[in-house]
């Protein structure tokens, strides 16, 4: 009997061996997968950052071409105004003129 229970006994720790091997293994395949994963996760979020940063980018140079565009409209319409403006004095100007010359020409007429 005690043969017996020597053998149960030796069974049982072989077979203990046997689990822990295969635990062993497991946990080595779950690390894998584990890191795997990872890198795959690394992956995908450096090109969604790529992607985030690209699209940034284009946004950018949409509103500095956006913004160049407002500017020169405006300029154009600032240069419109005075050049108008410029135009007004020197047809006032004139008028002023002729008006001093024929103030002139009548004093000395008169």
């Amino acid at each position: 009997m005690v043969s017996a229970l020597f053998e149960i006994l030796r069974k049982i720790r072989g077979e203990e061996r046997e689990a822990m091997k295969i635990l062993e293994e497991a946990n080595i395949q779950a690390e894998k997968i584990k890191q795997k994963a990872e890198e795959k996760a690394e992956k995908v979020y450096e090109e969604a950052y790529e992607e985030v940063v690209s699209e940034a980018s284009q946004k950018s140079m949409k509103l500095k071409e956006r913004a160049r565009e407002d500017a020169e409209r405006e300029s154009k319409k600032f240069l419109f105004h005075a050049e108008k403006q410029m135009k007004e004095l020197r047809a006032k100007a004139g008028k002023k003129i002729d008006v001093a010359v024929n103030a002139i020409l009548k004093e000395i007429v008169s």
